[in-house]
């Protein structure tokens, strides 16, 4: 009597777990790729700061100043696969901090600022060939629109944009064209990421 009655349970549980296994499904039925398919609000200037905070290692630096080597490096699409960039004095220009140290597969749009050799240290120049080294760094970082997204920060993005009164400026049109320039005598002392690096690491 007593096995007659586990059987039911059982079948139950066995169901329940080829119901969990089949693709598309998640938990309580509800389809697993649907979190991801979600459009991102896109990643812009407003609080960059606040959720790219500063690390000890950086150093202020003039926009100004970087009048030394350039590089020019074009970007198909977004995000380029810098994870951080941090302002000027006065908030003016932007400078590349944090680059993903791998591309994981050809065409890979993270692995681009790896791919092209893009360096921490290097302040942004021109977008699309508007000279913004001077400009506002939120408007910078609107016209890059290049924050590698993390859906954590989708709501909190649009109501920092809500908050400043929309954006400080449309993203320049991919593909989009950057030339990067050198601070001369300026001794950058961020962290070089490895290719083992991963998000979890943050």
């Amino acid at each position: 009597m007593a096995v007659a009655q586990r059987r039911p349970i059982l079948a139950l549980c066995l169901a329940g777990t080829v119901l969990c296994l089949l693709p598309g499904q998640g938990f309580v039925g509800s389809p697993a790729g649907r979190l991801s398919s979600i459009r991102v609000v896109a990643r812009v200037g407003a609080e960059y700061q606040e959720r790219q905070s500063p690390r000890d290692a950086d150093l202020p630096f003039d926009a100004a100043a970087a009048t030394g080597d350039t590089v020019d490096v074009s970007f198909k699409k977004r995000p380029f696969g810098i994870l951080r960039y941090t302002p000027g004095n006065g908030d003016k220009g932007a400078m590349v901090q944090e680059v993903i140290g791998k591309s994981r597969y050809p065409g890979d749009p993270q692995g681009q600022g790896f791919a092209a050799g893009v360096k921490g240290g290097w302040v942004v120049k021109t977008i699309n060939g508007q000279d913004v080294q001077t400009e506002d760094f939120n408007t910078v970082m609107d016209l890059l629109d290049d924050e590698v997204a993390d859906p954590r920060f989708s709501k909190s993005v649009a109501l920092a944009i809500e908050k400043q009164g929309g954006r400080k400026a449309q993203p320049a049109e991919a593909p989009i064209a950057i030339t990067y320039a050198t601070i001369p005598g300026y001794e950058w002392k961020g962290e070089v990421l490895g290719a083992d690096w991963e998000p979890a690491h943050r």
